[in-house]
């Protein structure tokens, strides 16, 4: 499954599960599968050269081309390989048996993608349980061109004839669909309903660039916001973070992500804790201390990471303990980050953390606080 997507607030809905804040549904047991073999391939030929396929390809060769020119594309999921046939200066990867004969046949079969800095997935997206494992091979600056069904109500998925059990896993909005992608780090570029206008019912075409901010970027963005005294608050949660830490009375502390703050010298206890920071984003605290902790601290930090890297931070902070005490803020930050972006990076909500948390460390407990927008958690005690 996506590995966003599964980190959301779901409701099912029958043999669905919607994301409604996030525009996303999706088929609740993915492992029920058509299957993509020499039926399907010969079912995709039987639409070629007709007068909306004629259409639709002329439209797609004219997306692709405003943007990639005459670079070579690599179609991935080919259907019948018309895409290929109409455009040329084009090859193609498939998962179904015999379109990898036909593409192997006709000597335009790839399976390296970092020859290619242009894609394409025509109506292909909705049916992959897992695209990041395309996306991740896609270098920074490719372009992506895709097409797939768009839906103004999750909750009328039933109704449609893109309604396909088995064939399409995932659904989504508009805005829903421009904001997973933004996930992982591809930026609209360009969004087109000329299929719809060939006669396809609610089939939007995209051009997208894989161009947003990763981690060092990111990490960069941070390097400079702390050079102004960015990240000092932290002493604001030490009245509800105390009574955890004098509770479970470690022998040592880090402070992962410590920013500006100087929270856990509060609890040095005349020396007799050892207590240590780490913030990568800070020149003095970027080297990883190499001991294992009693404790780990982690506030006002996850909310700065991005969605896609939570895992790496999350495995970094369970390497060093299994007791944790995080403090993240559910709410955008006042400040900016130099690109402009808000410095809250991500926004999930308390059940999303827990849950997420939960999955890593075993345990999630909520600790009360007076504000609403604060979450703590601790995984111990």
């Amino acid at each position: 499954m996506d590995r966003m997507i599964a980190r959301f607030d779901a409701v099912q809905d029958g043999d669905l599960m919607l994301c409604p804040a996030r525009g996303i549904a999706y088929q609740r047991d993915l492992s029920i599968r058509v299957p993509y073999d020499a039926a399907y391939f010969n079912k995709c030929a039987g639409y070629e050269d007709q007068e909306i396929a004629r259409a639709i390809n002329a439209g797609r060769i004219a997306l692709v081309n405003r943007h990639a020119g005459d670079t070579a594309v690599l179609d991935i999921g080919v259907g019948a390989g018309e895409f290929i046939k109409k455009r040329g200066h084009a090859f193609g990867y498939d998962i179904n048996p015999r379109a990898v004969e036909w593409l192997k046949s006709a000597g335009c079969y790839s399976e390296d993608f970092s020859a290619f800095t242009a894609f394409t997935l025509w109506d292909v997206i909705e049916h992959i349980e897992d695209p990041w494992k395309y996306f991740r091979a896609m270098q920074p600056g490719s372009l992506l061109f895709t097409c797939l069904p768009i839906f103004a109500d999750l909750s009328r998925i039933r109704e449609s004839k893109h309604y396909r059990p088995g064939e399409h896993l995932y659904y989504w909005t508009e805005q829903g669909f421009v904001d997973w992608m933004a996930l992982h780090r591809f930026a609209l570029i360009e969004r087109q309903d000329f299929e719809i206008a060939a006669g396809r019912d609610s089939i939007l075409s995209f051009a997208f660039r894989r161009s947003l901010p990763g981690y060092h970027e990111t990490l960069g963005q941070y390097r400079e916001l702390h050079s102004r005294f960015y990240g000092a608050s932290a002493w604001l949660y030490l009245d509800a973070i105390a009574p955890q830490v004098f509770a479970l009375n470690p022998s040592s502390i880090l402070d992962y992500g410590c920013g500006r703050s100087d929270l856990v010298a509060h609890f040095w206890n005349d020396g007799k804790r050892r207590i240590a920071k780490y913030d990568a984003a800070i020149g003095a605290y970027e080297t990883m201390p190499k001991e294992k902790f009693d404790l780990v601290l982690c506030t006002d930090v996850m909310e700065h990471v991005l969605m896609a890297d939570i895992d790496q931070v999350f495995a970094e902070i369970r390497a060093k303990s299994k007791n944790a005490l995080f403090t993240i803020s559910m709410k955008p930050a006042r400040a900016k980050l130099p690109d402009g972006r808000n410095a809250h990076v991500t926004l999930l909500n308390a059940d999303e953390w827990t849950r997420w948390i939960k999955s890593v460390f075993g345990r999630a407990i909520r600790v009360p606080t007076q504000w609403d927008h604060i979450l703590m958690l601790k995984t111990f005690g």
